[in-house]
């Protein structure tokens, strides 16, 4: 069983190479490919001139312990918000024989948000992009805290890093307004301070324009 769950993990470093296009929801295709996930590559890829702002909120809470995924996706009466959590990366105490890969499944909320609700999580994500350092450039260590935001707005495309010795991440304005949607019924893990590097940790690197990810180090 520690066999399966380290091979499902390893896989992970295919990742820097397989590109997402699809949901999040398939323990398979999201450790595949989770870094395109996190670099928002589909977004990116969608995101031309005329085409529907959308958004995807990462929360790294310490890779191994939990992750979290929004995705919002803006309209004409307001925004479509889908919501995924899971705690603990392969915890064997879940597995099961009929679902094997269920360690690794992410719960899933849907809700409908009003423009107003919308409004309240873009326009908190503007002020903390004009408060926080740049991103490009940065690296964001898995084990540590961090929300990595893509975004495609008015037709233009944008990777940002909000990590936690960088800015004051239990304050961001985006966050509140954002969990007010998420119904998985996962506790939010908040941030506490990590110091090191741990031995089984991965790195990611926000390129250079600010746009897209270097790779998995």
């Amino acid at each position: 069983m520690r066999r399966f769950a380290f091979t499902a993990v390893a896989a992970l470093g295919l990742a820097a190479c397989t590109t997402f296009d699809g949901p999040a929801d398939n323990p398979v295709e999201r450790s595949l490919t989770w870094f395109s996930f996190v670099a928002g590559d589909d977004i990116r890829a969608a995101c031309m001139t005329g085409s529907p702002d959308q958004y995807r909120f990462v929360y790294n809470a310490v890779y191994e312990r939990q992750i979290r995924a929004y995705e919002l996706r803006l309209g004409a009466d307001g925004a479509e918000q889908t919501s995924r959590a899971r705690n603990k990366a392969g915890d064997v105490a879940n597995f099961q024989i009929r679902n094997p890969l269920g360690p690794w499944e992410l719960r899933r909320s849907d809700a409908q948000l009003t423009s107003v609700q919308a409004a309240e999580i873009v326009d908190g994500l503007a002020r903390d992009v004009a408060d926080a350092p740049a991103s490009a450039g940065q690296r964001l260590r898995s084990n540590k805290f961090y929300w990595a935001v893509a975004a495609c707005q008015s037709g233009s495309f944008r990777l940002h890093a909000f990590e936690q010795d960088r800015v004051a991440i239990k304050s961001l304005a985006f966050r509140g307004p954002l969990l007010a949607h998420d119904k998985t019924g996962i506790e939010f893990f908040e941030a506490e301070q990590i110091e090191g590097f741990a031995e089984n940790a991965f790195e990611i690197r926000i390129n250079r324009t600010g746009d897209g990810i270097v790779g998995l180090f």
